[in-house]
């Protein structure tokens, strides 16, 4: 298993090298985060969010600027949260054309929950989210609806991060765009860390 692990590391770091686009990237870095196997890609993750912290974007939907927000603010960079003021309308208020994009949605929810004292922003966006995500809840597709379900619960930010990757498993597998090395290597990486705490326990009950 080990052998097949470190093949798996290798073919996933070889990812970090080839994918270019920058959405694409956000949401790799994200999901192998997600996933519980973000540790064995330390430095190709901080690479990837300094270049992505340096370089300017333009037109970004609200999916992708709430996750790069959140990804940078979680690993420390200086990002401001007057970025979301373009998603207000002219009277100071989230633009509810925002309130059927699901996805959208889930992505400025988390992010609200990394907001230092005096963010109003960031409260008006939890809240904007959470009431649409609510009211929309039904019409989602399982695996989004399963997510929104936790996130509503427990903000991902807040999420401990083993029982997020062993619900995450199961909701990549059903991804039409999930990338087979990843969820390999995440199944393989969450077994073993398991057995690892099964040994560790049995030799504390001697």
């Amino acid at each position: 298993m080990e052998q097949r692990i470190k093949e798996l590391k290798e073919e996933v770091n070889k990812l970090f090298k080839t994918t270019k686009n920058i959405a694409e990237l956000m949401k790799f870095v994200d999901t192998i985060q997600r996933l519980g196997i973000g540790y064995h890609f330390d430095n190709e993750i901080d690479d990837a969010l300094s270049h992505l912290h340096d370089i300017k974007l333009d037109n970004e939907d609200l999916q992708h600027v709430a996750l790069r927000f959140r990804l940078l603010r979680q690993h420390g960079f200086n990002v401001s949260s007057d970025l979301f003021s373009k998603f207000k309308d002219s009277r100071g208020n989230f633009d509810e054309n925002l309130s059927k994009d699901a996805r959208g949605l889930l992505s400025l929810y988390n992010a609200g929950y990394l907001a230092f004292p005096g963010e109003t922003i960031l409260d008006e966006a939890i809240s904007f989210a959470s009431d649409h995500l609510k009211s929309n809840f039904n019409g989602l597709d399982a695996p989004l609806r399963r997510q929104v379900l936790r996130a509503l619960k427990t903000p991902l930010h807040r999420m401990v991060p083993r029982i997020e990757a062993m619900f995450y498993i199961d909701e990549y597998m059903e991804e039409k765009t999930r990338n087979d090395a990843l969820l390999k290597l995440a199944k393989m990486d969450y077994n073993l860390v398991q057995r690892i705490h099964l040994e560790e326990l049995k030799v504390l009950s001697l």
